[in-house]
């Protein structure tokens, strides 16, 4: 039809809601009877989804995801720090002598009641018919202190022909309570060095990497070095976590030491992988 050209030049202004009333009437007097026109207005009417451009689609994403990066990383090295400072407050200090972990020892018939001085902790491990007891304190005990000065543990003497009290020092240990007619042997204890052992070997293995990754940096193998590093990344973490919660290694309670450690390990690895990624330039 002859306004067919005239109409499809109002259409955008109609579909706007920009044209005057006379020529609103007039296209939709013409829609009413023109397919092809009808199509082309019912085109423009319909909403247009548009998809963001690829290259800033690209960029949003990267930003989120060295956003969450980030506060991995940031919570990691937060967490092991807390955890550290915790462990370091609790480490176990050896009180080396009786006179010093108890107030007074009372040896009853069934019993012995050991009354410990301000702020001390007893470990008591029995191996057959023998009691060894330690004492300990720690930095949070002695900077916060008890309220209370006297604490007592008993310790059943049915079936135990002596306890003893072990200074970790390697010093003879000092008779608490012996059976008459038991003869205590000689003998020390010191504090447990499995803990150096673990150190060793994650210090040893962590230079070793070290200088094998600086060797393929100079070489240029790229691939190797990034698997080298991840590997890195691990053996450093417990040398940190082992200075940070389980130095010095020798320890009256290695498992203890050893959860730790393993803990504030896990969280540096954590941070260590979300670093790498960040410091990664793809």
């Amino acid at each position: 039809m002859k306004d067919c050209g005239i109409v499809k030049d109002l259409l955008p202004l109609v579909a706007e809601n920009m044209a005057s009333e006379e020529s609103t009437v007039f296209v939709k007097e013409h829609l009413e009877t023109c397919a092809d026109c009808k199509a082309a207005f019912d085109t423009m009417k319909a909403p247009v989804e548009t998809e963001p451009a690829a290259p800033l689609k690209t960029v949003k994403n990267a930003v989120k995801k060295r956003g969450w990066l980030l506060a991995g990383l940031i919570a990691c090295l937060v967490a092991a720090l807390v955890i550290g400072v915790f462990a370091r407050l609790m480490k176990p200090i050896v009180i080396h002598s009786a006179y010093e972990a108890f107030e007074s020892v009372n040896i009853q018939s069934d019993r012995i009641c050991l009354y410990q001085t301000q702020n001390t902790n007893l470990i008591a491990e029995r191996e057959g018919r023998i009691v060894y007891v330690a004492a300990y304190t720690t930095l949070w005990d002695q900077w916060t202190g008890k309220p209370t000065a006297w604490f007592s543990t008993e310790l059943e003497l049915d079936g135990v022909d002596a306890i003893l009290f072990e200074p970790y020092d390697g010093t003879d240990h000092e008779i608490l309570y012996q059976r008459d007619g038991y003869a205590v042997e000689a003998g020390f204890a010191l504090p447990r060095l499995v803990l150096n052992y673990y150190f060793l070997i994650a210090a040893i293995g962590t230079a070793i990497l070290a200088i094998v990754w600086l060797v393929l940096l100079l070489m240029k193998k790229e691939k190797a070095r990034r698997v080298l590093g991840v590997l890195l990344i691990l053996a450093g973490s417990f040398v940190i976590a082992f200075l940070a919660a389980g130095f010095p290694a020798t320890t009256i309670a290695p498992v203890r030491e050893l959860a730790f450690v393993l803990v504030i390990a896990l969280l540096l690895i954590g941070a260590g992988l979300c670093g790498r990624k960040l410091l990664r330039k793809e």
